[in-house]
């Protein structure tokens, strides 16, 4: 079960979070930890730019996420659920004059998520080739800052869709928002881009039962 590209005209970016708007205030949000693997090639601004971005769309999903090393798991994190998610390869465009590599073809695979027999497993993977030849057109002209930040940005939009196929153990897909199968340039870039309202209830459904059933320390 992958996420994929598809070609559709690409708007102005803006460098700005996910919409504030979505954030739950003064409910209990549910522990997630997300184990990440990374290259040891793999900037890091990037990366801690992803982590913020996705904890704030989670956090609007009702999850709290709590970052982790596989090969050091997280001891006394109150935690409800736990996913494992693999960068594969280098997501990130190096500072300077930066070569821009082909631009992935409509239909690459994005990320993908494990499944076996119709059962959707915690092991997420981000394809960050395809991903970084997606936006590294656009973002080829920008300053090293700004790119580091929409990089990430478009690193925990992938991201993100493949954690709503986990939390909900769903293979289905939406028609809109972080749920739908293919992104374009635009959706991984654009300003705001987020779960459809009927998906962000689900979320919000699940993570509040999950939180009902965490023992308390």
């Amino acid at each position: 079960m992958g996420l994929r590209h598809v070609s559709v005209g690409f708007g102005s970016v803006q460098a700005l979070h996910t919409d504030p708007s979505l954030f739950r205030t003064g409910l209990p949000l549910t522990g997630l930890a997300v184990y990440l693997t990374v290259d040891p090639a793999q900037p890091p601004t990037p990366l801690e730019n992803m982590k913020r971005e996705l904890s704030g769309m989670m956090q609007a999903a009702g999850y709290r996420v709590v970052y982790g090393d596989p090969r050091a798991p997280l001891r006394n994190a109150a935690v409800s659920a736990l996913v494992v998610m693999d960068l594969r390869g280098r997501c990130g465009m190096p500072a300077g004059n930066y070569r821009v590599e082909p631009s992935a073809t409509s239909g690459a695979d994005l990320a993908e998520t494990a499944v076996s027999n119709g059962v959707v497993l915690p092991f997420s993977h981000i394809n960050c080739g395809n991903l970084t030849r997606l936006v590294s057109p656009v973002l080829a002209e920008e300053v090293a800052t700004r790119r580091d930040f929409l990089c990430g940005r478009a690193m925990a939009r992938v991201a993100v869709h493949e954690l709503y196929h986990v939390m909900l153990g769903s293979l289905k897909h939406r028609r809109e928002g972080i749920a739908k199968p293919s992104f374009s340039v635009a959706d991984l870039l654009d300003e705001y881009f987020d779960f459809d309202c009927v998906t962000l209830a689900l979320l919000r459904q699940r993570a509040g039962q999950a939180e009902s059933t965490t023992p308390r320390q």
